[in-house]
């Protein structure tokens, strides 16, 4: 790894907590978090032309195409080639491949947890229409289902049912498990069923123990 360099992937299930992990690594290491999900989501609220699109393919029940992904990511990198972290992307070879071209990756941790966990946490999930996301088991809401930051009434997404998370881990299985094999020797795996701050701190202790010797 080069010295001074930190692009992070998290990968792993829906529902393993990698945007928690990704809010909470962005503030520890001042990263520029890129997450698909989140652009995506965005762009459908502000209703842009990108996010029109967006939502006739989502109501299509289709998935983003990965071109249309990675354009979108390389939009949203600029020049930018330290400091990147990376939430859910990518999703497949193509993405995977795509990255590879974009920035030199530090780190890769996979966020491992069983498909009943995945069902349970996106039944419990909330989210709100600035961008924060809440879960009643793991995250809640200081007042009942109401946003922390901005005060309005949060939603649940309409894929968040357990026949649209089973679909969902599915799909997942197919496209993103080549993905880590892919990566091989690189991928640092994590016990996701761990709470938050216990699996965030043994993300810190691997890439800590790195900067450490790199600044030696």
């Amino acid at each position: 790894m080069e010295k001074g360099l930190l692009n992070i992937v998290l990968l792993g299930p829906p529902g393993s907590g990698k945007g928690a992990q990704a809010e909470l690594l962005g503030k520890e290491y001042n990263l520029k978090k890129i997450s698909v999900g989140d652009i995506l989501r965005l762009e459908e609220r502000k209703k842009t032309l990108l996010g029109k699109k967006i939502e006739k393919i989502i109501d299509k029940g289709d998935l983003i195409p990965s071109r249309l992904v990675v354009k979108i990511v390389k939009n949203h990198i600029g020049n930018k080639k330290n400091r990147l972290l990376f939430d859910g992307f990518p999703r497949d070879l193509y993405e995977a491949k795509s990255l590879n071209k974009l920035a030199e990756i530090s780190y890769i941790f996979f966020i491992s947890i069983p498909a009943k966990v995945t069902i349970k946490r996106l039944s419990n999930r909330y989210e709100c229409y600035c961008g924060m996301t809440y879960n009643l088991l793991t995250k809640k809401p200081k007042h009942d289902l109401t946003c922390d930051i901005c005060k309005r009434k949060l939603y649940r997404r309409a894929d968040d049912n357990p026949a649209a998370i089973k679909e969902r881990l599915r799909i997942y299985k197919k496209e993103t498990l080549p993905v880590i094999r892919f990566y091989k020797s690189k991928i640092i795996k994590i016990n996701g069923v761990r709470g938050i701050n216990a699996f965030f701190s043994i993300i810190k202790i691997n890439i800590n123990k790195d900067i450490f010797l790199y600044a030696r």
